[in-house]
């Protein structure tokens, strides 16, 4: 990547693609600090990244000295470990081996997270040396499990009462097998945000409709079993801050509670859990997952007919489109506003040969791309981007670079001339038309597809859902694909579908 900011974000799409620990590395000065959101967000995500930044020798700092900043300490909180390596000589050499292990098994452990290691560096900084021994970093992380009376009691605590799992963010591999099995056997609604929704009788698809149309309300739980940050939805978390359910966290590392909600919090690792659950949980009373399952198929049915009747494109129907065209075994990766939002609200059923991620750490639209070209390169897996133009905007200047390294990167740009998620918010109507479109709205007038021609990518412009289907499906080479919206009639179209949800229940 040609700049720091877009390799920070590159670097973390390869972490979270393959779950390894992935190195950066960079000189002095500014370039440090452009790693900066990168490591943030992978702090908060909990991907593992091996931040190397070259300095300056302690002789030259804070003396004016060129390309010379302070950098120690410069990501604060955000890392795992920090460490100042020493100007090199013979007991720094000796001496890295374990810190590589050391800086390799901070960012791997639970929970995973960036390293930064920091090496001044003298003149002259290319001094020949014989070649570093290979070697093996002998860390291994292993699986934590509940002891047996802690299990013991976690399985009493569900059995035979009206339980809901509530999954957020992106899981490990086994989490989705585990938890259907456990569902399975005991009857258990699955209510999982959209990067860790799998197929299942048990699953939900339309958590945030129901909680937004009152079905969490009038089909209350006992218990909430609650794995991974917060969901994405807004209707289903301000209903987790106003349950009196017993809230139950399993968690292997950290405390991911910002609700303030947790009644119960158990270190363990979710899959590892759920797995060793199955057949020792007695299912819930009769009626309680038929309903469920009931209505997450009323208001499906009822939401795919009013989206098969609206003029296309609207947003909902675009994040439908691309769930639905996406091919096997690719990964779609979303940005952080309505994208998200929209792909877990109105997908529709689950795929379980699709991979989603999203930078839902620090939720920003900060690196996007660079973070989806990271993914790609990672294993070669096709890529579907779902991006605002905001977010593309942001990081535009990875468009080259996913040309020029021909990544396998499909890029759908929803654009609709700004921020359109603010359209949501209470500023909508307390401010006036004039300062919110310019405060809030952010129009920028540009063409997305004029803009990556100029850095010779492949793009087009589609205005039905055939044509987006198509280039979606389409798999030669790195394209972006443009469809314009508006952002007053989106909300209108939202509107009418949450409507919509209301109306199946009734």
């Amino acid at each position: 990547m040609r700049d720091e900011r877009s390799a920070g974000f590159f670097g973390l799409g390869i972490a979270k693609q393959s779950g390894i620990p992935v190195a950066l590395i960079c000189t002095s000065g500014t370039a440090a600090a452009s790693y900066l959101p990168s490591v943030v967000e992978a702090g908060l995500a909990r991907v593992p990244l091996l931040v190397l930044t070259a300095d300056r020798p302690p002789e030259l700092r804070d003396n004016g000295a060129p390309q010379t900043i302070d950098q120690i300490g410069i990501y604060g909180a955000a890392v795992r470990l920090f460490h100042d390596v020493g100007v090199p000589d013979e007991v720094v050499a000796d001496t890295a081996p374990a810190l590589a292990l050391r800086a390799w098994a901070a960012a791997f452990d639970a929970p995973h997270g960036p390293v930064h290691l920091n090496f001044p560096l003298q003149e002259p900084l290319a001094t020949p040396t014989d070649p570093a021994p290979s070697m093996g970093l002998g860390f291994r992380r292993g699986e934590v499990q509940l002891p047996p009376e802690d299990l013991a009691d976690l399985a009493e605590h569900l059995s035979t009462r009206r339980s809901l799992i509530i999954a957020g963010g992106h899981q490990r591999p086994g989490f989705a097998a585990a938890a259907a099995m456990l569902s399975g056997e005991a009857r258990i609604p699955v209510v999982a945000d959209i990067q860790a929704r799998f197929p299942s009788p048990s699953t939900i698809s339309h958590g945030d409709l129901l909680a937004g149309a009152g079905f969490f309300v009038s089909h209350p739980p006992d218990v909430i079993v609650r794995v991974g940050p917060v969901p994405t939805s807004r209707p289903l978390w301000a209903w987790m801050q106003d349950s009196q359910a017993d809230q139950i966290a399993i968690d292997d590392a950290g405390w991911r509670d910002p609700l303030g909600t947790v009644t119960h919090a158990y270190r363990a690792d979710p899959a590892v859990t759920f797995a060793e659950l199955a057949g020792r949980v007695a299912p819930t009373p009769e009626d309680w997952h038929p309903a469920w399952i009931d209505a997450d198929q009323r208001v499906g049915e009822h939401i795919a007919a009013v989206l098969a009747s609206e003029s296309f494109p609207t947003e909902p129907a675009i994040a439908k489109a691309v769930w639905a065209a996406a091919p096997s075994g690719s990964t779609i990766y979303a940005a952080s506003s309505m994208p998200i939002r929209d792909l877990d609200s109105f997908s529709g059923a689950a795929r379980g040969d699709l991979a989603v991620l999203a930078n839902r750490g620090a939720n920003g639209i900060d690196g996007l791309l660079s973070s989806a070209a990271g993914a790609a390169a990672s294993d070669g897996r096709r890529v579907v981007v779902l991006a605002g133009d905001l977010s593309t905007l942001h990081d535009a200047t990875s468009l080259g670079e996913i040309a020029r390294f021909g990544l396998r990167v499909t890029i759908v740009v929803v654009n609709n001339d700004g921020g359109g998620i603010f359209h949501f918010l209470p500023q909508a109507g307390q401010v006036a038309p004039d300062r919110f479109e310019a405060l809030f709205g952010t129009p920028h007038g540009h063409s997305l597809v004029r803009i990556a021609e100029a850095f010779g990518l492949r793009s087009r412009t589609v205005a039905t859902e055939a044509d987006l289907r198509a280039a979606v499906a389409e798999d030669d080479g790195p394209l972006l694909v443009e469809v314009m919206t508006d952002r007053a009639e989106n909300v209108a179209v939202h509107t009418r579908l949450r409507e919509t949800a209301k109306a199946a229940l009734a």
